[in-house]
């Protein structure tokens, strides 16, 4: 799917402050970055920088069609009004079963208590409804895919 114009608007922009040699080759995705009740939220977090990390399922990945990210890739994070608000960058990508996510993944996310208690209750109850849909029976089942990211342009 193509940027809107208001998007694309941002990524020349974000391309525009950089020296040529410095600017990415590949192109750059739109999204929000959670559901639509904590989109404002985490956008306030990547600006703080309280927030470099965020996490999904292989299963969401694979079901979707969608590629895995990978470090160097770029993305829009938009807010609840679907409005450009920054530019992440991928720096690295972790997979883990979803009982051995390590401490720095809850940390790097920069919600809740920050303790990896309140990221496995967080995530899964937000898995918890897509369990079927991905070919999965329990939440214990799944594999994570952690995205740890720069915010390179607001």
């Amino acid at each position: 799917m193509g940027l809107t114009p208001a998007q694309e608007q941002f990524w020349q922009e974000y391309l525009a402050s950089l020296d040529p040699e410095d600017r990415p080759k590949g192109g750059v995705m739109a999204a929000s970055p959670g559901s639509p009740d904590i989109t404002d939220e985490l956008i306030d977090l990547y600006l703080q920088g309280k927030k470099t990390a965020g996490s999904g399922t292989v299963e969401n990945y694979t079901t979707a069609g969608d590629p895995l990210p990978q470090p160097g890739d770029h993305w829009i994070a938009l807010d609840a009004t679907g409005r450009p608000r920054c530019i992440l960058r991928t720096e690295r990508v972790e997979i883990h079963s979803f009982l051995d996510v390590p401490d720095d993944v809850a940390r790097a996310e920069g919600e809740g208590d920050l303790s990896l208690a309140y990221w496995r209750q967080a995530h899964g109850s937000h898995y918890l409804p897509c369990l079927a849909d991905w070919g999965l029976r329990r939440i214990e089942d799944a594999t994570v895919v952690t995205e740890f990211f720069t915010l390179v342009h607001r």
